[in-house]
């Protein structure tokens, strides 16, 4: 992001968000990936997988408690399990800048930022299959917000063990399967336009030295964490 501070108007507006995605689709996120605990046990189980050291969250299951567990061996996604084909003429993006600004202007304005937040992570991730995907979405949406609450962007590898455990987590939901292309459009969209927003803020007050606009961010990231997943966002900071 460019040194020019993120114009303070817009700044004010994000806080006050009140656009989510489809209802179906954020709920099923929201039961099988947040509430059920079952993102954090996939993290554990990938790390073992891999004979990496376990994170600190697997402590708090007793299967882990041994360092290993004995049905680690989660069963690899399908091939469209996460992913999908974007639904032409989703309208999320532009409704989600309306929910935020006043007045055309502010809308414009935001609608500008979001665009460029969702950019930031479909280059940041581009080849590695993360675009197009619901589990993309949701771990940069994690990893946005970890980046926030540690002041530190996670290791690549931590990055990559997040995305791998999430896409064969969403693999084995129901719910996904019913989940419409329109839904998951929308879903996605939400998800990585929040997480890129706020991280833009972010970067912008760390680049600007501006301690009162890094804490906005992190405002604005509990903001997003409890509308769209209903879930705190130090727990979502936890899972790296």
């Amino acid at each position: 992001m460019s040194k020019r501070s993120v114009p303070a108007t817009c700044l004010a507006a994000a806080f006050a968000v009140t656009a989510v995605p489809a209802a179906h689709a954020q709920q099923w996120l929201v039961n099988s990936a947040i509430q059920n605990q079952i993102v954090e046990t996939a993290i554990c189980d990938s790390a073992l997988k891999k004979h990496q050291k376990l994170p600190d969250i697997c402590a708090r299951y007793s299967k882990y408690a041994s360092g290993a567990a004995t049905n680690a061996t989660a069963p690899k996604p399908a091939a469209s399990s996460a992913k999908f084909s974007p639904v032409a003429g989703d309208d999320s993006l532009q409704k989600l800048a309306d929910s935020l600004g006043s007045d055309a202007q502010e809308r414009q304005q935001m609608l500008q930022l979001i665009g460029a937040g969702k950019q930031l992570f479909e280059q940041k991730y581009a080849g590695k299959g993360w675009n197009d995907n619901v589990a993309g979405a949701l771990a940069f949406f994690i990893i946005a917000t970890s980046t926030i609450y540690a002041d530190r962007e996670p290791t690549a590898a931590a990055q990559d063990n997040l995305f791998a455990a999430l896409e064969s987590t969403l693999a084995q939901s129901p719910e996904l399967v019913k989940a419409s292309a329109q839904e998951k459009t929308a879903l996605y969209n939400s998800l990585t336009a929040c997480a890129g927003l706020q991280l833009l803020f972010y970067i912008d007050g760390k680049q600007q030295g501006n301690a009162a606009e890094i804490g906005k961010a992190k405002e604005m990231a509990a903001g997003f964490s409890r509308k769209l997943l209903n879930v705190e966002p130090q727990a979502l900071a936890a899972m790296l």
